[in-house]
């Protein structure tokens, strides 16, 4: 059933797929798919022809001849093919499918019909649904008080993001986006959702923005920049964290990791970060007083 579905759903289903046995080891593929996704959620889905994807998706030279080279073609199809063996096996129950029409490059998405199921087995979704939220609800009232009874009862205001001169900009963004969804799970950060961040930059454009104005613009207290320097077969990965209020390092952690599966490096280091910066946290909660 295609509908009008919210960006974050998309993105949490784009996001399921990528790690999925069927895309960690498809490099290539997995950029085609996160490409298409997020050109066709920023509304350049019509842009999504076949001299856009060989030269920006498969670094194609600006002398790519789609007449000539198949390459687009061949990859669409294996794409669609990877698509439709994770949806019959591992993403069976996922609510949101991401699903490429023949003929177009440009992905619909669509939420999974519960019309589909009989009435009997409706109702015991529904009541499974009902017994997840009241779990949830008890689940978030714990944690609330757990936080209430922790020191100061306050948590940290945090944005992440990637620093406008990295060297490969496409993995600054996966690598911010990754470290903001591991921030979330922390009770003592608020991190800025990652919608919200891309959009800012998109709004303020290439220019380096100070800490200060990211901080001030966004509502924060402090800013976990990244930025990614990448050689041949290497890249270097720079994390820091930034009180602007005080002007103050709290925390700077360097990492090297080479080129290979780019996601699965995203998802390893997102959570050496995120851990380092729990740590950290608490010393600018401190300076508050």
């Amino acid at each position: 059933m295609s509908t009008v579905l919210p960006e974050e759903q998309v993105r949490a289903a784009l996001d399921r797929v990528l790690a999925a046995p069927e895309f960690l080891n498809a490099t290539r593929l997995s950029r085609f798919l996160r490409y298409a996704v997020e050109k066709t959620l920023a509304g350049g889905g019509s842009e999504l022809k076949e001299y856009l994807l060989g030269v920006e998706v498969f670094d194609r030279g600006q002398d790519f001849d789609p007449r000539m080279d198949p390459i687009v073609r061949v990859e669409a199809g294996r794409l669609r093919s990877k698509l439709q063996e994770y949806y019959e096996g591992g993403g069976q129950g996922d609510s949101v499918r991401i699903v490429f029409r023949k003929g177009s490059y440009a992905p619909t998405f669509e939420a999974t019909p519960a019309a589909v199921l009989p009435a009997g087995a409706q109702r015991l979704k529904w009541l499974a649904a009902a017994g997840i939220m009241v779990i949830g609800v008890v689940a978030a009232v714990l944690l609330l008080m757990r936080s209430q009874t922790s020191a100061g009862a306050e948590v940290v205001t945090i944005a992440a993001i990637p620093s406008s001169d990295s060297g490969n900009a496409e993995f600054a963004d996966g690598l911010a986006e990754a470290v903001s969804m591991e921030l979330s799970k922390n009770p003592g950060v608020r991190v800025v959702a990652w919608p919200v961040v891309a959009e800012y930059r998109t709004r303020m454009g290439p220019a380096e923005i100070a800490p200060g104005r990211i901080a001030k613009d966004l509502g924060v207290e402090a800013v976990l920049e990244v930025s990614v320097r990448q050689d041949q077969d290497q890249r270097r990965i720079a994390a820091l964290l930034i009180n602007p209020e005080r002007g103050w390092k709290e925390w700077a952690g360097e990492y090297e990791r080479g080129t290979r599966d780019p996601f699965a490096v995203q998802r390893e280091l997102a959570r050496a970060i995120a851990e380092e910066v729990r740590i950290a946290a608490p010393k600018v909660r401190a300076q508050r007083h």
